[in-house]
């Protein structure tokens, strides 16, 4: 059996704040790596670094120190228009909060990253459809944000965060919106997506429940 490429890998990762005249280590030498068809569960207590380490494997934020690649590319030897790019193409991510562009349905969302990476076409189209209907919206394909639920949104997002087949998949507690039995069937899709299209992905939470 062949060994899947590491997707993600990250040496000794720092990231450092001053504060009142001492140094916050937010990420303390973070070393790990994750293959393609993995799905990882990032855990801890609030204010342990979770979402801090999310932002630099998502290239939003530099490391005091480290090594971060992604498919093989180091983030540090991109300049931002070059890092800006890269995320666009190679990273998905969903917030906590999903950060859906109001004035555009679901599918319009979901079919946004598409649109920026030059990717929309017909096949584009019916992917995101297949995509939403899967997550359990074919009945919201034309429904803005301000017409669905909160939980809803998120599963929009997640769809955004897939669509255009991303290296690697960020999820920041993807089912804080959902109830238990909606967040179980939220996370085994996103699981099985994961799987199936070869990408590695990290989950943030806290709910121990999702870890299996």
């Amino acid at each position: 059996m062949t060994t899947a490429p590491v997707a993600l890998e990250t040496r000794s990762v720092v990231k450092t704040y001053p504060l009142e005249g001492q140094v916050i280590r937010a990420v303390d030498e973070v070393s790990v790596q994750v293959r393609a068809g993995e799905f990882v569960a990032l855990v801890g207590p609030s204010g342990s670094g979770k979402t801090t380490l999310l932002a630099i494997l998502a290239a939003l934020l530099s490391p005091s120190a480290g090594q971060v690649l992604v498919d093989g590319h180091d983030l540090a030897q991109m300049n931002d228009a070059q890092r800006v790019a890269f995320r666009r193409e190679k990273i998905g991510f969903t917030f906590q909060a999903n950060n859906l562009v109001p004035y555009l349905t679901a599918q319009e969302n979901v079919e946004l990253m598409l649109r920026l990476n030059g990717q929309l076409d017909k096949a584009g189209r019916a992917r995101a459809k297949d995509l939403l209907v899967r997550l359990g919206l074919g009945q919201r394909l034309h429904n803005l944000p301000s017409q669905m639920s909160g939980g809803q949104q998120q599963r929009v997002a997640i769809a955004r965060a897939l669509i255009h087949n991303p290296a690697l998949v960020l999820a920041d507690e993807p089912t804080a919106s959902l109830d238990t039995e909606r967040a179980f069937q939220v996370v085994q899709t996103f699981a099985d997506l994961i799987h199936e299209q070869n990408r590695a992905g990290i989950m943030v939470t806290h709910d121990l429940r999702l870890v299996s």
